[in-house]
């Protein structure tokens, strides 16, 4: 039997351990939206997965539809982006945000070409961020986008008031 493999871009959101020496990965990909997939074996040290699956960080990742998880079969790193709180909140966010396997380009675009070119270390990086998140996913409108600083924050804590969070 043979299996269709599926080559995307990713951003690694987070992980968490698996069985022995394994890890599942909340991953948001371009092509496929956000996903669940099973990196076997990358808690050893041999493992040809183990430095390119790691959290904020974007990747070409090539991966199998199994019957729980998705499975990651080989990943080549991108750029790896400094994990900090100002990166940290939004990604969880949108992990929180997003359900379900299903593809959205634009926010994907958006957030990778944030995290490579953004400013990780001001507080405006992190509020323009979120902000881009919540209108990718209807909860801010374009108009929104061009406010100050200060009812930026509004329009983003009400945005996140009506995703029920």
């Amino acid at each position: 039997m043979s299996y269709h493999i599926y080559s995307t871009s990713g951003i690694v959101l987070s992980y968490r351990p698996w069985r022995e020496a394994d890890r599942i990965y909340n991953i948001l990909t371009r092509d496929l939206g956000l996903i669940r997939a099973q990196g076997l074996g990358v808690r050893k040290e041999e493992s040809k997965l183990r430095g390119a699956l790691e959290p904020v960080s974007i990747a070409s990742i090539s991966l199998v539809r199994g019957k729980e998880y998705w499975r990651a079969t080989s990943v080549e790193s991108i750029k790896s982006i400094p994990r900090s709180s100002y990166t940290a909140r939004p990604l969880l966010l949108l992990e929180k945000l997003v359900q379900g396997e299903s593809a959205n380009p634009e926010l994907f675009d958006t957030v990778s070409r944030s995290l490579t070119e953004g400013r990780e270390g001001s507080e405006d990086f992190e509020t323009r961020l979120v902000a881009e998140i919540l209108f990718h996913l209807g909860y801010l409108d374009e108009e929104d986008l061009k406010l100050d600083k200060k009812q930026l924050v509004r329009a983003i804590n009400k945005g996140i008031e009506a995703s029920h969070l």
